[in-house]
């Protein structure tokens, strides 16, 4: 029988101990790293922790350019563009839009060619050490480059990041289905609640919270 095209299986997403191993790795590299060995090692945690805290797909990483990102405090977003019917305001958290900003100021400039202006708002946001924008083959590969050298081969793609993004997504807001059906681009909630069966629930508890401040349930 074929799989549905959203049927999941653990093997297809990080899990939170993988996560910490991915992010040490990514963080150790930079920490012994030096000039032209220093810009591949921000460049990789960049790529790394956009798509695992983005849940972007790899086509739409590679289409992003300076003003899509929209980076600041209070509020950060990366604005999907180019396919109408998955266009999207993508919200990442404020640590992820601190590294992104920190590598358009000091990396970025470092990688650009020719005569490319800094501040073209208009150029592709990630480029890589030849100053070319990345397609999806070659960001691919890059991905299970670094995840490999992480350690973690068995699991190394592009996909396991998105993925690994619906997981924790699920995960971490208490199984809000609307706001991650949103930011993943999905066209039904179906798909995303596919992420739902590998979240443990308590069962009871959540039984009891649909009392919770109702004056008219039995207090005997």
């Amino acid at each position: 029988m074929k799989r549905a095209a959203w049927e999941l299986t653990r093997e297809n997403f990080l899990s939170l101990p993988e996560i910490e191993q991915l992010n040490r790795y990514l963080d150790d590299q930079i920490v012994d790293a030096t000039g032209k060995a220093l810009n591949t090692a921000v460049l990789d945690r960049v790529i790394i922790s956009g798509l695992l805290y983005s849940g972007l797909r790899n086509s739409e990483f590679c289409r992003l350019t300076l003003q899509d990102a929209r980076l600041g405090p209070g509020e950060a977003v990366l604005e999907v563009v180019g396919t109408p019917r998955q266009d999207r305001t993508v919200f990442i958290p404020q640590f992820i839009s601190r590294r992104i900003q920190e590598y358009i100021a000091e990396i970025r400039p470092a990688l650009l060619k020719g005569e490319v202006a800094a501040n073209d708002a208009s150029q592709p946001l990630i480029i890589n050490e030849r100053g070319r924008p990345y397609e999806r083959t070659g960001l691919y590969r890059r991905v299970v480059r670094i995840l490999t050298a992480a350690g973690l081969e068995a699991k190394a793609s592009v996909q396991v990041l998105r993925h690994t993004y619906g997981y924790l997504g699920y995960l971490k807001t208490d199984g809000n289905l609307l706001f991650l059906q949103r930011q993943m681009g999905h066209a039904h909630p179906m798909v995303t609640s596919i992420y739902a069966q590998f979240v443990e629930e308590n069962n009871a508890a959540l039984a009891e919270r649909l009392a919770e401040g109702n004056a008219g349930h039995d207090k005997t």
